[in-house]
């Protein structure tokens, strides 16, 4: 594959996905509650997260969803859901899609290394932290630490698993 039609292929996915981010924001469920009533069942949904009634925060997350299909926040809630009832590709999916919509955001990339981990995808998630090494702002300390030491854990395993 050259790399011209390499860039083309990356150009098209790439439209493809804003297509498909743009229709899920179009969809009639996102008319028909309020602001105020949306961040009512998060912080509803967050508060049965926090206590592990995961099945029903799952739930109220899912629905949530429904209405804002691309908000990072309800994606990143539902994927913490989908991790702590051991569906780590959900988690991708939905982390995946939360990184696009929010892509400088370093906690999103970080919790997406760490679902990607949990599936057997350690190249993908090497590369991601490269990108977090990289593009992570001084304010970013603690997340740039934090992408550092999974890098190292991820070399690590790796090194063990040649050896």
């Amino acid at each position: 594959m050259t790399s011209t039609s390499a860039n083309d292929t990356a150009h098209r996915i790439d439209a493809m996905v804003a297509n498909y981010v743009s229709d899920l924001e179009k969809l009639p469920g996102s008319q028909r509650l309020s602001e105020s009533s949306l961040d009512t069942v998060y912080a509803m949904a967050c508060a049965l997260l926090q206590s592990g009634q995961v099945p029903q925060a799952r739930a109220y997350f899912s629905f949530l969803l429904l209405y804002a299909p691309t908000h990072p926040d309800y994606l990143c809630a539902r994927a913490s859901c989908a991790t702590q009832e051991d569906d780590p590709h959900m988690a991708v999916d939905l982390l995946s899609l939360a990184l696009y919509v929010k892509p400088e955001s370093c906690t999103i990339a970080l919790l997406l290394v760490e679902a990607l981990v949990a599936t057997g995808a350690t190249e993908a998630a090497r590369q991601i932290l490269q990108q977090v090494r990289r593009l992570a702002l001084p304010a970013d300390a603690t997340m740039l630490a934090r992408a550092e030491l999974l890098l190292q854990t991820l070399t690590e395993q790796a090194q063990h698993a040649t050896a």
